[in-house]
């Protein structure tokens, strides 16, 4: 059993995609650990690199799980609203915000500039 990985990752390209969760507008997603094999990927489901342009938006959903999960965005530059649990949050680079199961969240980038979020999703049951 392997108990260490390196990953080099460095010629990963960021793709354009829109709407995320019935939000408005366009965004870029980079997936960080695209190289990882799906049956090596244990806690870590994915990491995305973001760049959500001004006036674009993540939609406000709900994690639907029975099973341990957490979603954390973590701010790199920029500034935007964050949406928990009903209530908005402020936030600029360097804040972090925790999404766990049957939680609901929601981004809009209402800065003038790009909104950049690093975005973990881990679970423990694959």
């Amino acid at each position: 059993m392997k108990t260490t990985d390196f990953i080099e990752n460095k010629s990963q390209a960021y793709e354009t995609r829109q709407n995320c969760h019935g939000g408005e507008g366009p965004f870029q997603l980079k997936d960080i650990i695209q190289a990882v094999s799906s049956s090596d990927k244990q806690y870590i489901k994915f990491i995305h690199d973001d760049i959500i342009p001004p006036g674009s938006t993540f939609g406000y959903h709900q994690h639907n799980s029975d099973v341990p999960m957490e979603e954390w965005y973590y701010c790199i530059s920029g500034h935007g609203i964050m949406e928990l649990d009903g209530n908005q949050y402020e936030m600029s680079a360097g804040d972090i915000s925790v999404c766990r199961a049957n939680g609901s969240h929601g981004l809009i980038n209402n800065g003038p500039e790009d909104l950049r979020i690093i975005v973990i999703y881990a679970s423990a049951i694959k």
